[in-house]
């Protein structure tokens, strides 16, 4: 099973919050590539979950506002690991505050080697249009739908670099370059991985300009284990460029829920 949130579907403050220090080890000699590394991200989840979260967002000025959505991930991979009819996964969205957002909601069905199908339901105009979220933010947080949304290793390719430590720990750094139907907003970014648990500790990104933006971060006490697998419960992402962070709190999670096909049809995004 090749499973994210991540997402992931679906990590939490910026380093200087965490009091996390990062330092260069030893050239890696385990043998395990880039792609390994991040095929053990992408299967430390499950085959289905409902989730719901609070994500909460702040600025330097100490503005602050308040979401929550709910998300419904199920992969659509076959006994042998192959996708179903083109189909990888899909992901359904769903905002439940603030009000005047409430039912609206978004369907991303991930496809093999071409672009994902996506679409948006307003529940104040109750019309389902076709869309490109990639970009698209969160109800004006600091995560986009292509960092909530979880990813396949089709998506990318993978180069390993030098492990790292963070708060005294050694993990695996993988460096992302997405591949050109993935229609992702950056040009790659560099994924810290707990060896313990496969979660994603520390992600930083960078755009088409190559310059750095965000940085994703996951406390290690933040990271619990559901029916053996780690779930990160808490993510901060920071925008680099605006000085502002949003922090993700899983208020629910529910694993391996069993998911008709049906749950994922375009017309369901106007069921309440």
């Amino acid at each position: 099973m090749r499973s994210l949130p991540a997402a992931l579907p679906l990590a939490a403050l910026a380093l200087l919050l965490l009091g996390a220090t990062e330092d260069a080890v030893p050239e890696p000699s385990d043998g395990r590539s880039g792609r390994d590394i991040y095929s053990c991200v992408l299967d430390n989840r499950f085959s289905a979950y409902v989730q719901e979260a609070k994500l909460v967002s702040g600025d330097r000025g100490e503005a602050s506002q308040e979401s929550r959505l709910r998300m419904t991930w199920k992969s659509f991979r076959d006994e042998q690991d192959e996708p179903r009819a083109g189909v990888l996964s899909k992901t359904l969205v769903r905002y439940e505050h603030p009000f005047d957002l409430r039912f609206s909601g978004y369907l991303v069905i991930n496809n093999v080697d071409r672009p994902n199908d996506q679409f948006v339901y307003l529940a104040a105009t109750r019309k389902i249009r076709r869309v490109n979220l990639r970009k698209e933010a969160v109800f004006g947080t600091d995560f986009t739908f292509e960092d909530i949304v979880p990813a396949e290793i089709e998506d990318g390719d993978y180069k390993r670099l030098s492990d790292a430590l963070i708060e005294g720990r050694s993990v695996y750094v993988v460096e992302v370059t997405p591949k050109p139907h993935a229609e992702s907003e950056y040009s790659r970014f560099v994924v810290y991985v707990d060896k313990g648990s496969c979660v994603p500790v520390r992600t930083r990104y960078w755009d088409e300009k190559e310059v750095e933006v965000k940085e994703l971060t996951v406390p290690f006490d933040a990271v619990r284990e559901f029916q053996g697998i780690h779930w990160p419960m808490q993510l901060t992402m920071r925008n680099l460029r605006l000085e502002s962070y949003t922090t993700l709190s899983v208020e629910s999670l529910e694993p391996n829920p069993p998911l008709p096909d049906k749950s994922f049809e375009v017309r369901r995004l106007m069921s309440h």
